[in-house]
């Protein structure tokens, strides 16, 4: 695989699983019937966990460029490259990540989460939508199918409930296998939308590395969906999840490099 290909999948698929956990942080922040510390606390890890992913995905997709170093030249074709509103709406995203945590640093509960959560909620929606657009170009035809896009909208959902269920795992478990249902059936869509992907690829009857995480995934789903109607959290949970995960990463993988290799 080529490197500045494989810096891309990373940069994509970390910065929708910020943009994920950004969403699902606010539905834990209602949801949640811990102590008023306990839940601030925790929000502010995720929140955290939400700028380190975002910042990791911009370092890799300095990769991606010949020149590092000139990347903010990538700004000067705002009116007309739907790259160049990506890269900006990072950016945007990033400062406000920024200054949430700093803000919630010095004030505490004082600020008005709501106030925050709408500015960063909207920024990451439309951040996923300008990288929806940079890709789906009509030289990339291996791309221009409906399941890339949902891929966009799969990934942050998937990533994001299953990073917030390992911070609940132990500590609010109830709480926790509410959002391993949730990943549960955001996995079965990844799953239909990846053999979609491949059906239109006409790659639907190859049995490769991509079929065999995802029936792994299937396999080991069955015993940690038992647990959760037993109402227990157990470690075929996080094999489940993990696994899952690199499905999901694996299928960005297939989407961006083994098809499209003049990425």
């Amino acid at each position: 695989m080529e490197k500045y290909n494989l810096a891309l999948v990373v940069f994509t698929w970390l910065t929708q699983a910020s943009v994920g956990l950004i969403i699902l942080r606010a539905i834990y922040m209602r949801r949640s019937s811990a102590g008023d510390d306990k839940i601030y606390i925790t929000g502010r890890y995720i929140l955290l966990t939400a700028f380190i992913l975002l910042v990791t995905g911009l370092l890799f997709s300095f990769a991606h460029l010949n020149y590092p170093r000139h990347a903010f030249n990538a700004l000067n074709n705002i009116i007309s490259s739907w790259m160049s509103r990506e890269i900006l709406a990072e950016i945007i995203l990033l400062f406000i990540l920024l200054a949430w945590y700093i803000i919630n640093g010095f004030t505490i509960k004082k600020t008005p989460q709501i106030i925050m959560e709408i500015l960063a909620g909207l920024s990451g929606v439309a951040l996923i939508y300008l990288m929806v657009r940079t890709y789906m170009l009509p030289s990339l035809q291996g791309l221009n199918t409906p399941a890339f896009p949902l891929s966009f909208i799969i990934t942050p959902l998937l990533s994001g409930s299953a990073i917030i269920y390992f911070f609940l795992r132990k500590s609010e478990p109830e709480l926790a296998i509410k959002y391993k249902l949730f990943f549960a059936i955001i996995f079965l869509f990844s799953l239909i939308n990846h053999l979609i992907f491949r059906a239109f690829h006409h790659t639907l009857g190859v049995f490769n590395i991509y079929s065999a995480f995802y029936l792994a995934a299937l396999i080991i789903s069955v015993p940690s969906l038992y647990s959760t109607l037993k109402n227990k959290n157990v470690m075929s949970d996080v094999i489940f999840l993990n696994l899952a995960i690199i499905c999901d990463f694996l299928n960005r993988v297939y989407a961006l490099t083994y098809t499209n290799p003049a990425l």
